[in-house]
């Protein structure tokens, strides 16, 4: 799966991606989600200070 950050356009139709609860098994968490044609896309994470932003508090690092 091609990995994209949320606000980003979609490749398909130029649409802002927005973040969404995945419904696949193999992804756990959230995916970079286009409304308008129905692509998804894991979240591109690029350093550890933006994924402890996307954990829950109960497991974001201290």
């Amino acid at each position: 799966m091609l990995e994209k950050k949320i606000g980003e356009p979609c490749p398909t139709c130029e649409t802002p991606l927005q973040r969404r609860r995945s419904t696949f098994r193999t992804i756990v968490g959230d995916i970079a989600y286009c409304a308008r044609c129905c692509s998804s896309f894991e979240i591109a994470r690029e350093d550890e200070a933006n994924l402890s932003l996307l954990l829950p508090p109960e497991f974001a690092p201290v």
